[in-house]
């Protein structure tokens, strides 16, 4: 049950929503469950299966990448933090190595963009090193950020 109270279930209740507008059109979304495998949605599509985690903040001790493979579909949703960025800054090579994973960042409170979505293997393979981190600054400002007590706030 999605609950508006609860971070990690409002950011799933997020995903899904989010996932099934994009596939109105196309129609190629067979079935959505949760908590499968490990994973906290699961969406079966027409011609792939993609997994995906939420967490609302990666703390140091997370250890999301093991469960990632360099075949499957995967996503990772977390809310707009500047210590969620840290991790993708931080452990973008470790990221970059998985073909299909997209990451969400997701503040639906700000009054700029929504979200921001990357691919990191595919931005990687394109973009300057040297101007990672700043390209990467550039897209996460796009989206005002939450702090952890904007989050506990929001979600009493």
């Amino acid at each position: 049950m999605v609950t508006e109270n609860n971070p990690h279930s409002y950011l799933v209740g997020w995903i899904i929503n989010y996932l099934k507008n994009r596939d109105l059109m196309h129609q190629n979304i067979e079935s959505i469950e949760t908590n499968k495998n490990g994973f906290d949605v699961y969406i079966k599509f027409k011609d792939k299966e993609q997994f995906f985690i939420v967490k609302p903040i990666i703390e140091k001790n997370d250890d999301i990448i093991p469960k990632f493979n360099e075949e499957g579909y995967f996503g990772l949703v977390m809310f707009n933090t500047l210590s969620n960025f840290n991790f993708l800054v931080k452990d973008w090579m470790k990221l970059a190595k998985f073909k299909h994973l997209s990451i969400y960042f997701v503040n639906h409170f700000s009054q700029l963009d929504k979200k921001w979505i990357i691919c990191p293997y595919v931005h990687n393979s394109i973009c300057d090193e040297n101007a990672l981190e700043k390209g990467l600054r550039a897209m996460f400002e796009m989206v005002e950020p939450l702090t952890e007590d904007q989050i506990k706030d929001r979600f009493k």
